[in-house]
């Protein structure tokens, strides 16, 4: 799963010397480069041209220590695939001055109780101050004027609710099912690249917190944490399913097939909605030094963001024929992740998929691309009066348990959540996750009872009223804590 490895897998050195810092500070160029890694020495100068993610994310840590760079990508196990060649010695840490072993303690910053968050606004707040700016242009990056972005959330203020009264609620049953799978209620954390860039329990921490709560958890392809590192943390009986970007080489795809049946992974939800990626300009601002993969010494890297380091892994001639093969090679439930109208919802159940994600990809990909709350009153009805069965699930925007609700009114089996989930980890890791989570599954248990509704397969489209969901132009009230109307915990950050 290493995406962006630093360096070749070859045997680990037996012998060392010990680096002093003023030794490794004099090795502080492109040309004689030097990086401290968890407390190890290496001379990565000849690698800086074949490293996957560019020169430069290498080159700006020479004569330092680059540590905590390395961890916001790659997985622990990366450690045991060090270069011999390229290692120098083991760092004596009593020579490391005292304003750099002061940076890391500066850095961080001292954080409300997480009692105070009482919804993914304020665990946004929280993420927000401790994210480097990278990792959050990143996260927030949309597509173009980012029009879709806001309209994925914006969208759940056009539905409104019709409560229905005089209904014993004392008992309500959130639980359901979702492609086969038991869930504590209609929700799923979501696949989101690169966990690590917001914490270090990357994946790891999402896992958990869904595990905790009791629903699934879509590991996306390009994490930072291995399979088998998610399956360490997990060890009771969590739903698993793989996010995956087809690779161009279908070997390497089938490999991590098999990798994430090894783990029990259930589900494989195929991205199909980003056959090359979109133009997603707050992050290409930051002008990441990214080289292919296969860059030879003297190559020319491309200036970008982070986003276009991953395009290389992605099989830009995908098509229909090419899902008899996913079908033939592993019996996980087949799932197309990024639906965006009814004629391709119809065409999916009539190859025998068992399920489909309306999705636009968070907004990331094609600006004025509809959201997926909108598209599920277009393709439910489709799909019912052709009597076609597939699950529909859907994603973007969702915040609140309202947002929920109001989803499985229109037909959704169940939601997912992506940037909210990264939120909670950014800002309290494994904890903030599994309080998000908590707080979500709360509101929506209150949103059923507010609605007289005592199962959620009792929730249908009489619970909703949504005669301008399509109208684009129709105003609608603010949903001040997404606008910044409501300023949550700032006094205490």
């Amino acid at each position: 799963q290493g995406y962006q490895c630093w360096f070749a897998p070859i045997s680990r050195p037996t012998m060392s010397k010990t680096v002093s810092w003023s030794e490794l500070s004099k090795h502080s160029s492109a040309q004689d480069c030097w990086v401290a890694l968890h407390g190890k020495v290496y001379d990565v100068t000849q690698f800086l041209a074949e490293h996957p993610g560019g020169a430069k994310v290498i080159a700006k840590w020479a004569g330092g220590d680059g540590t905590k760079s390395f961890d916001a990508i790659h997985p622990k196990t990366m450690m045991q695939q060090l270069s011999a060649e390229t290692f120098v010695g083991e760092l004596d840490e009593s020579t490391r001055p005292k304003e750099a072993a002061g940076q890391a303690a500066a850095e961080e910053m001292v954080l409300p109780p997480i009692q105070t968050c009482l919804n993914s606004y304020d665990f946004e707040a929280v993420a927000r101050k401790r994210m480097q700016k990278e990792n959050l242009d990143y996260l927030t990056s949309a597509a173009d004027d980012e029009v879709t972005f806001r309209e994925n959330s914006n969208v759940f203020s056009r539905v409104w609710l019709r409560p229905s009264i005089l209904v014993n609620i004392k008992e309500v049953d959130t639980t359901c099912k979702m492609l086969g799978a038991a869930s504590s209620f209609p929700a799923y954390v979501s696949s989101v690249a690169l966990g690590k860039l917001y914490h270090p329990d990357g994946e790891c921490g999402l896992a958990i917190g869904a595990e905790k709560i009791g629903i699934p958890f879509a590991i996306p392809c390009m994490g930072s944490n291995t399979f088998d590192e998610i399956k360490s943390v997990a060890t009771g009986n969590p739903t698993r399913w793989l996010q995956l970007y087809v690779n161009p080489d279908r070997e390497k795809a089938l490999d991590m097939i098999r990798r994430a049946e090894a783990i029990g992974t259930e589900a494989l939800l195929i991205t199909v909605d980003a056959p090359v990626f979109g133009k997603r300009e707050r992050d290409r601002r930051n002008k990441v030094e990214v080289a292919p993969v296969n860059q030879k010494s003297g190559a020319k890297a491309s200036s970008s963001g982070v986003v276009m380091a991953l395009q290389s892994f992605v099989d830009c001639t995908l098509t229909w024929d090419d899902m008899k093969w996913f079908r033939s090679v592993t019996k996980m439930k087949i799932v197309l992740k990024g639906v965006q109208r009814w004629e391709d919802a119809v065409m999916a159940a009539d190859a025998g998929l068992d399920g489909i994600v309306l999705s636009n990809h968070g907004g990331r990909q094609l600006d004025f691309a509809r959201s997926g709350l909108e598209l599920l009153a277009e393709v439910m009805p489709e799909l019912r009066k052709r009597n076609l069965s597939i699950e529909v699930l859907m994603d973007g925007g969702v915040r609140r348990g309202t947002d929920i609700f109001k989803a499985i009114a229109l037909g959704a089996n169940g939601v997912g959540l992506g940037r909210s989930a990264i939120w909670a980890l950014g800002s309290y890791g494994t904890e903030g996750v599994e309080a998000y989570l908590q707080i979500l599954k709360d509101e929506f248990e209150l949103c059923m009872k507010l609605c007289g509704v005592k199962s959620v397969a009792d929730i249908g489209p009489q619970y909703v009223s949504c005669d301008f969901l399509q109208a684009h132009v129709t105003a609608a009230p603010a949903r001040t804590l997404a606008v910044g109307q409501y300023v949550p915990l700032k006094s205490a950050l």
